[in-house]
């Protein structure tokens, strides 16, 4: 029976959704055992206090308000508005959304971003956003540098993982406001969302918050020479954006915490910072281009070439598009580079692993689209579109099988949902989530106050956090104290009771 395209799209997506739950299942099937920690306790404990007054809706909105009043280090507005949300201040097993929520919203902004690109103007493209944006996701998630600080700890995801999600859905809510044709209450209703996700993020991690600024601004430039229906429409945000981030850089509080972390120096200069930036930013595309990613690449190329041939773009200047997100791209390990000479923890370098996968498809889809409506002639390029459709479903199944075993027979015991699976398998997560259970027990009790605990037992664990064995002051131990009204927490290795 010969297969219709739609047909052939249809078994694509199924393939792509049964792979997708494969990847997500152990991450999800261990969230359950996630807790709070660390800043989590710092920054959620005005709304921890207040959920527990019965406070409500005005409580949530008192206890932000307390958050940022009671501040004297912390420069970014929005890494405190964020971080007072924490959900264990709603209930400890509230906690478990977390990996839902970081992983969830990589994958919807992308979606998201990809809708507003490829159909934006081609309706019929929205056939290629789940082809094209699942396996992209798929590899975002498999091979995160640091899954505990970037799925499991909800202070430093939201912050970092679930703000690059929310970036890309300022800027295709800012594409839409620019460059689609809609009535005028719902443009005003996109801008005063893009609007508000501008302050958002120019006042959060300021790798996100720099680097959406330069994006931001070379669109604007862009606008202000070919297009100034969409400048006017959209320089407000790019204000916004723009202004939060300058509140960020110029407030007295990143002084404060410069002189205490850094002793008041940075390790570079701003050029310097800049340049090396570039380089090293370089030097990580060079290394994380391997084999994956260049089957990944193969494997979408048919899906972006009948993806660009609908699409009204004129692709021009395809080495400048490269420079300029290159530079984009690049922009994000500035200011950790200015500031300590490095590229940023484990939170950052998830966030510049997320973006690099999508550098890399927005860059092999644009080279596409200047090969298929500048380079070639009309007949080649639909020519080409035809023998691709003729044969994608066995296209799709070679490479997709290439793509596939070498992800399992390259080190799969270092992909993130099999670490999950073998947490979750060994009984490892639950015997975390039975300890933290007895704590929390121990914890909510009015009648003890100075909680004594044994160390977690350690194994390798996904979202593994503990209090410190102390020897005097511990910070970590300090912030839960304060969180549940203790007088002190302490952790001594083989003691246990009160």
């Amino acid at each position: 029976m010969k297969l219709t395209e739609r047909k052939k799209m249809v078994l694509i997506h199924i393939a792509w959704i049964l792979a997708l739950a494969v990847i997500l299942w152990p991450l999800f099937t261990i969230a359950k055992y996630d807790y709070p920690s660390a800043d989590d306790w710092s920054f959620g404990k005005y709304m921890y206090r207040a959920m527990q007054a019965g406070e409500g809706i005005t409580g949530v909105f008192h206890a932000i308000y307390q958050t940022l009043a009671q501040n004297v280090w912390e420069a970014r507005f929005s890494i405190l508005i964020l971080s007072a949300l924490q959900p264990a201040a709603f209930g400890e097993h509230f906690y478990r959304i977390t990996p839902y929520l970081m992983i969830g919203s990589v994958i919807l902004s992308q979606f998201l971003l990809l809708r507003e690109c490829i159909a934006g103007q081609a309706k019929e493209n929205r056939w290629l956003i789940l082809p094209i944006g699942i396996p992209m996701a798929i590899l975002q998630v498999l091979y995160c540098p640091y899954p505990e600080e970037s799925f499991y700890w909800y202070n430093g995801s939201v912050n970092y993982t679930f703000v690059y999600s929310l970036s890309l859905v300022l800027l295709t809510l800012y594409l839409e406001i620019a460059l689609r044709e809609t009535g005028k209450a719902k443009r005003v209703v996109l801008t005063v969302l893009a609007c508000l996700l501008a302050i958002l993020v120019g006042g959060n991690n300021f790798s996100t918050s720099v680097s959406t600024m330069c994006l931001l601004i070379c669109l604007q430039i862009l606008f202000l020479i070919c297009r100034k229906d969409a400048f006017r429409r959209t320089w407000i945000v790019t204000l916004l954006e723009t202004l939060s981030v300058l509140m960020c850089v110029t407030s007295p509080l990143t002084a404060t915490r410069l002189n205490g972390n850094f002793g008041g120096s940075t390790a570079t200069s701003p050029l310097m910072a800049i340049w090396l930036s570039l380089e090293r930013t370089f030097l990580n595309i060079i290394s994380w281009t391997n084999l994956k990613v260049l089957l990944l690449l193969v494997l979408l190329i048919p899906f972006f070439w009948k993806a660009v041939r609908k699409m009204n773009y004129e692709f021009r200047f395809p080495g400048l598009f490269t420079a300029l997100t290159f530079g984009v791209y690049a922009s994000q390990a500035t200011a950790t580079i200015y500031v300590d000479g490095t590229m940023g923890g484990g939170r950052q370098g998830a966030i510049l692993w997320y973006f690099y996968v999508l550098w890399m498809v927005a860059n092999v889809l644009y080279w596409c689209g200047w090969i298929a409506k500048r380079v070639l002639k009309a007949e080649k390029s639909e020519k080409a579109d035809l023998l691709a459709q003729k044969y994608l479903l066995r296209y799709f199944a070679v490479t997709g099988a290439l793509l596939a075993a070498v992800v399992l027979f390259g080190n799969v015991q270092s992909t993130t949902s099999y670490r999950a699976y073998r947490m979750w398998r060994n009984g490892w997560a639950q015997a975390y989530g039975a300890g933290w259970e007895e704590r929390i027990a121990v914890l909510k009790d009015d009648s003890v106050k100075n909680p004594v605990f044994r160390p977690l037992n350690y194994v390798e664990l996904l979202m593994y956090t503990d209090l410190q064995p102390e020897n005097g002051y511990v910070w970590v131990n300090t912030a839960c104290a304060e969180y549940y009204g203790k007088e002190s927490v302490t952790v001594v290795a083989g003691t246990t009771g009160e």
